[in-house]
């Protein structure tokens, strides 16, 4: 008498679900209509398909926010029609396979989001003697009219695209501009850029001399060639004939370095473009004038 051997179910291959005959047409990186909680029916791009589980994850960009969750094959079916139907199609005539690609990617995902199905279109012949008609599948009308948030996704990917090529340009000229043999260049070009905005005017003709008891003057002299070889800052500027202006360099906890600009007033103020002749006459004739009228000069 033969014996026969009954084995217990394992709990865990009964909890698989029978997969569909078409659920491998959903594959990684295909665009799926998906319906969110709010009731509202957008556009996401599969991220990963479980067999095992029967679940397939998608992900998608909401106001520049990228989410994500987990949907039921059977979901996704219903929403997405042509994923049915496309395991058997109609044996009319053969037709070349679509291939679609969206024009840009979406959020911060590295790679483009790709169609990674070729569906054919369905043919389908009018009641009478009709030629027949190529009717586009719905995936087609699903990829020509974009969602909002596909839109808004590709909008700020332009805005992106636009202040990054921006940082490079200017990084680009900061680079060629950088003199790497002068420690304070950086400085140097702060007080480059202020004197390019101030209005210099300069004391350039004899103009009526007021008569003061004490008139105090000052005269600015260019580095020289000894400073010149230590790279030291020029920071006095002769802004007008009785303003000097010292340039300060300063430090903030950031290791941000700015500039900070001093100004003082006296009675004559002369550049070092200026004449022995200028300096001179509002200097040292005033005073000769004054000892041939018998005065005192100091």
């Amino acid at each position: 008498m033969a014996g026969q051997l009954c084995l217990p179910v394992s709990p865990l291959l009964s909890s698989v679900k029978p997969l569909k005959p078409h659920f491998r047409n959903i594959q990684v990186g295909i665009c799926v209509a998906i319906q969110c909680s709010d009731g509202q029916i957008h556009l996401a791009v599969v991220t990963e398909v479980k067999t095992q589980n029967a679940w397939v994850t998608v992900e998608w960009v909401e106001k520049g926010v990228k989410k994500g969750k987990k949907i039921d094959p059977d979901t996704i079916f219903l929403l997405n029609p042509v994923l049915t139907s496309a395991e058997h199609p109609m044996p009319a005539r053969a037709l070349p396979s679509l291939s679609l690609a969206p024009s840009s990617a979406i959020g911060n995902q590295q790679t483009a989001t790709r169609w990674i199905a070729t569906i054919p279109q369905k043919n389908e012949t009018l009641s009478g003697d009709s030629p027949d008609v190529r009717v586009p599948s719905s995936l087609c009308l699903m990829k020509q009219k974009k969602s909002p948030c596909l839109r808004e996704t590709e909008k700020l990917q332009r805005q992106r695209e636009k202040c990054r090529r921006l940082q490079l340009e200017i990084r680009a000229q900061r680079a060629l501009a950088v003199n790497t043999g002068n420690p304070n260049y950086e400085i140097q070009s702060m007080i480059q850029e202020c004197r390019r905005r101030l209005d210099c005017s300069q004391l350039s003709g004899p103009e009526p001399l007021e008569d003061h008891r004490i008139c105090v003057c000052v005269r600015r002299w260019p580095l020289n060639q000894r400073e010149t070889t230590m790279k030291d800052l020029d920071i006095i500027i002769i802004p007008s004939d009785k303003v000097v202006m010292v340039h300060e360099s300063k430090q903030k906890v950031g290791v941000t370095r700015y500039l900070e600009n001093h100004s003082f007033c006296f009675d004559h103020a002369f550049d070092d473009i200026a004449s022995n002749e200028l300096a001179y006459q509002f200097t040292a004739q005033p005073l000769v004038e004054s000892i041939f009228r018998k005065g005192m000069a100091t």
